[in-house]
């Protein structure tokens, strides 16, 4: 797995914005600031909060619950609307933020009647003679406007820049107003064509460049009052792809079809983000630009947010919709807004369609089919839709929308603004071992795949490495153990297993009853038990029994066993017919099998694997079962299954030797384990009273230690809190229950403290497990933030906080030579990384060469002591194609069906479009001795080298573990969290929708 030593000099050009003076010159806000935690007002809101969660279970003496009794959820809504947009509050009471003055008597009456509201007062009996303490705190506090410049910088004592919160919401509607206040120009780009002579003599031409032309259509974007900005006028959908771009509105309501399908009438907009990180090393913040597609719901009943245009004096406002199920505006907003003669039309606007949807919702034609709510025409209302499986417009804007945006910045900009570019030394990474490494091999592979032939496509691991692993784990042999209960998946399972390891699938002859194992390898076998009754959904009473009994008849001492299963997604059936949704989620849970048989294999410390065998079409409502495909190396399903089962049984095998440790390499890297820390809130349940406990995994990867031997892999969880073989470790985790919420008083601050202290425990006891070797720790950032305020961006070169009770670091307080040798934060968050543009390489001959794209390990060209380095990675799911590499949304080309192929055009509309994803890496708090470009690269390539995925993974392989081993855990989709900023860290790690 060698890599050429020759560097390269290329610079990766982003759309991040140094804050500078002369950016920030001039910019101001107002700021209420409310106090620290025990301040007055900040304790009488928590009351005021008490008080709302003990009254919202009755509404008019009848008990049921009040989802709309949120006292944030009120006073946001209703500060939004007396205000001109923007205006921000703090969640917690710490801080309010506006661009514009706020009367101190209007503070006063929008608390009162909140406090009065929430206290179960009728609203004409709330006496504003006396108003309630919050109320009259709130309104005698006098705010300041503050210099934003002053409050971003770095101060002139060299201390790293640490903006208070305020900032960061401020400086967005600043930057969206400038951005704003010039039209987006969209150049289209054309092809350069060139003539040539085909085999047969023909002259043809192809594509050898692309040029701008001189179609250039200004579109106008408009902020958003929580600082993004949003193409308002300017659609993107079917309607509108017919029509001259930019569109007009009057003309695309005409070119809308009389009866349109749901598609048909479906449409997104374009919109901008705006967003202020920190980076080590950077002297001071940078503002993160990137572009998406908002696509718009067709119902406001089912969306969580409405965009509402209320005049161009204002920003286009972004509401927040309460409640379960159906959504709707806050209804105590409205009344208080009511009794202040306060502007609310735009909210009784969206009160008013949400009533209309719901009086549609269930209506019925003619032939008792249900009607469809389709997308009304672009209005001053449209709901917004977070995802969707199909939809007209697809995710992504691309790369060229990247790319004029950073010229947008420039042009409006000018001067006073510095882009941040990256520089790369270029490839630090080897071939994986499906990737040919010459041209001969890539030809062999790309004929082996036209014949039908099986082609390694996802790096599969050596039997000789899995062999060598497991026996380093303390075993003899591994034993697959496939259970299935239909033929296909048998087929399936069979040819899975055969290809990978060079063998005739026809020559395995199964026997169902499971007695008869095959050889795949030295020290690796295969049983195939039919086990419908354990496998088949439903309550399970004899599950545990059946488990049991599987497990036992297979289980022998110094063996393995690791069981992959057939399962399918369970759905509605007839016996749930009269449930509510709620209710029938629940039931489809309970009666999950795939869970249950996790819980009962892993009692029996079998690790488990699934692969879907029927799948369910809710449109048709029609099963398909899934067969084997035609060509040996397309059942992606089952051989991606095999890799996520080897991953369970802890096999590290000697792709890893290759990718750290290749020869002739540039970055040495000495003998080392890494170990991976995940962390988790549980999801705040009200049936439990005090504060959920966090979930803690943890995996390490052991190097032998001498080159050429074989890895190991442990795990540890705070549910079983001991280091052993991964596999055991996993199954003890999935074998036991999450731990309850406890009511010992303890708020966030306190629970937070307490997973610092398991962790340290736990590295504490990983010093007898290494032996003497060294290890570095990789946590991330984003993730664990609360836990260690040592690793904070602003807390570099400072001391630990006296009145603070977490550990400064995870290894606080053990001897120096237990610490790891560094600590590597990742960040997957991509709203916090630099959006790569484009990517020029400086030759030796001087010139300047554009590249397509770059996977490399980038660094500030500076490179300051401490710096991060940021990997680009092209996501594999966006294919060759690169959709959106040369033109915008807008200009997205809706395809056209035929039964001819040569008249057929492909929906660019509707496709998923090209972007880079990046991900932070930064080594800290690293020992003398250790080279940190060094252990940045060794992450990089923990990422690039995955234990279960055919490419690059989020996070490095041993933090990958131990989030997986989370994941599969049979209860974590109930103790998921549901908060936003939770669910988007696990997404970015994940790389996908959870």
């Amino acid at each position: 797995m060698g890599r050429s030593n020759t560097q390269r000099d290329l610079t990766a050009h982003t759309t991040s914005i140094r804050c500078t003076p002369e950016l920030l010159d001039g910019m101001t806000a107002l700021v209420w600031d409310f106090g620290d935690y025990h301040s007055p007002i900040r304790t009488a809101w928590r009351d005021l909060g008490s008080t709302a969660s003990k009254n919202a279970k009755w509404i008019k003496g009848v008990q049921e619950s009040d989802p709309f009794l949120v006292p944030y959820s009120i006073a946001v809504t209703v500060l939004q609307q007396i205000t001109d947009g923007y205006v921000y509050l703090d969640k917690y009471l710490a801080f309010m933020v506006t661009l514009n003055p706020v009367e101190p008597d209007a503070l006063r009456t929008v608390f009162t009647y909140l406090e009065g509201i929430v206290r179960r007062i009728p609203l004409d009996e709330i006496p504003f003679m006396d108003p309630p303490t919050l109320a009259r705190l709130v309104a005698d506090v006098a705010p300041e406007r503050r210099s934003l410049a002053i409050n971003i910088l770095q101060e002139e004592d060299g201390k790293p820049a640490s903006p208070d919160s305020w900032a960061y919401e401020a400086v967005k509607w600043h930057i969206a107003k400038k951005l704003a206040a010039k039209p987006f120009l969209d150049r289209e780009v054309e092809p350069v064509r060139e003539a040539y002579e085909a085999a047969n003599g023909q002259v043809k031409h192809r594509t050898v460049g692309w040029q701008p032309s001189d179609n250039v259509a200004a579109v106008q974007y408009r902020p958003i009052s929580n600082g993004d900005l949003i193409a308002w006028e300017q659609p993107i959908g079917p309607v509108f792809a017919t029509l001259a771009h930019p569109v007009d509105l009057a003309e695309a309501l005409k070119a809308r079809p009389e009866n349109p399908t749901r598609s048909q009438v479906q449409y997104a907009l374009s919109r901008l983000s705006v967003k202020m990180a920190t980076y080590t090393a950077e002297p001071n913040p940078v503002l993160n630009l990137d572009a998406h597609i908002r696509r718009i719901n067709n119902t406001v009943i089912h969306a969580s947010t409405v965009l509402v245009d209320q005049g161009t004096d204002r920003p286009i406002m972004s509401v927040s919709l309460d409640g379960r199920g159906l959504r709707q505006t806050n209804k105590h907003a409205l009344e208080i807004l009511a009794k202040m003669d306060a502007d609310r039309s735009s909210l009784n606007a969206i009160e008013e369609r949400a009533a209309g949807e719901r009086s549609r919702l269930n209506a019925r034609d003619e032939n008792g089919k249900r009607i469809d709510i389709l997308t009304p025409p672009p209005g001053a209302i449209r709901p917004t839709m977070p995802k969707a499986d199909s939809f007209a417009v697809g995710t992504g804007a691309g790369i060229y929308h990247l790319s004029l945006l950073r010229e947008h910045i420039q042009r409006v900009f000018g001067d006073a603004v510095s882009l941040l570019d990256l520089k790369s030394k270029g490839n630090v990474f080897g071939k994986r071992s499906h990737e040919p490494a010459t041209a001969a091999q890539e030809k062999e592979k790309k004929q082996k795949k036209q014949d039908g032939e099986y082609v390694d496509l996802i790096g599969k691991p050596s039997p000789e490495g899995i062999r060598r692993s497991i026996e380093a784990a303390g075993y003899k042999k591994l034993r697959i153990l496939c259970l299935w209960y239909r033929d296909a998946t048998l087929t399936r399972m069979i040819h899975g297993l055969a290809h990978p390891y060079g063998l005739d699938p026809e020559g395995i002859d199964p026997d169902p009853g499971g007695k008869k194992s095959f050889p795949l390898a030295d020290g690796i076998e295969a049983v195939f038990c039919n086990a419908e009754a354990l496998l088949e959904h439903g309550p399970g009473t004899q599950r545990a029994t059946d488990a049991q009994r599987i497990a036992g008849t297979f289980a022998e001492p110094g063996v393995l066993l690791a069981a992959w299963c057939e399962t399918e997604i369970p759905v509605r059936g007839e016996e749930h017919e009269g449930m509510k949704p709620a209710e029938v989620k629940t039931a489809l849970a309970e009666n999950d099998a795939k869970h249950q048989v996790v819980r009962e294999l892993a009692k029996a410390a079998v690790p488990s694997q699934f692969l879907v065998g029927r799948e369910y079409d809710p449109f048709t409502k029609t099963f398909t079962i899934i067969k084997r495909p035609a060509k040996a190396f397309e059942d992606h399903r089952v051989y991606m299954g095999l890799l996520d089962l080897y991953r369970s049984c802890g096999v590290v095998d000697d792709r890893f030797e290759r990718a750290l440790y290749p020869g002739d390499d540039t970055y040495p890297l000495p003998r080392m384990a890494f170990c991976g820390i995940h962390i988790r809130k549980q999801a705040t349940d009200r049936k439990y009273k005090g504060q959920p406990k966090r979930i803690i995994t943890a995996s390490v990867i052991i190097p032998s230690p001498e080159p050429g031997g074989p890895w190991r892999m442990i795990g540890w969880s705070n549910i079983h809190p001991q280091w052993e073989h991964y596999a055991l470790a996993q199954s003890n985790f999935h074998a036991a229950n999450y731990p309850l919420h406890t009511e010992n008083g303890d708020g966030e601050i306190q629970r937070w403290a307490q997973a610092g202290e398991d962790v340290r425990t736990a590295l504490q006891e990983l010093h007898d497990e290494l032996d003497g070797l060294p290890y570095a720790l990789m946590i991330d950032g984003h993730a664990s933030r609360r836990v260690w305020p040592g690793l904070h961006n602003n807390k570099q070169g400072l001391g630990k906080d006296p009145g603070d009770p977490r550990l400064w670091l995870p290894a606080s307080g053990l001897p120096p030579s237990w610490n790891p040798v560094s600590i590597i934060r990742m960040n997957c968050a991509q709203a916090e990384m630099p959006r790569l543009v484009a990517v020029t390489e400086k030759q030796k001959n001087g010139k300047t060469v554009p590249l397509k794209t770059s996977s490399d390990l980038y660094y500030p060209e500076a490179r300051p002591e401490g710096h991060p380095w940021f990997l680009f990675t092209e996501p594999r799911n966006y294919g060759k194609k690169r959709h959106g590499q040369w033109k915008t949304r807008w200009r997205a080309d809706p395809g056209k069906a035929s039964k001819n192929a040569d008249e057929r055009k492909e929906n660019e509309l509707s496709a998923p479009w090209y972007s880079m994803t990046t991900r932070e890496i930064t080594p800290m708090h690293t020992r003398d001795g250790y080279d940190r470009e060094i252990l940045a690269v060794a992450a990089a390539r923990l990422c690039h080298q995955a234990l279960s995925w055919s490419d690059r993974t989020r996070y490095p392989a041993p933090l990958h573990a131990a989030l997986q081993m989370d994941l599969g855990h049979p209860q974590y989709r109930r103790s998921e969290p549901k908060d936003f900023e939770s669910i988007e860290i696990l997404r970015e790690a994940s790389g996908t929708d959870l």
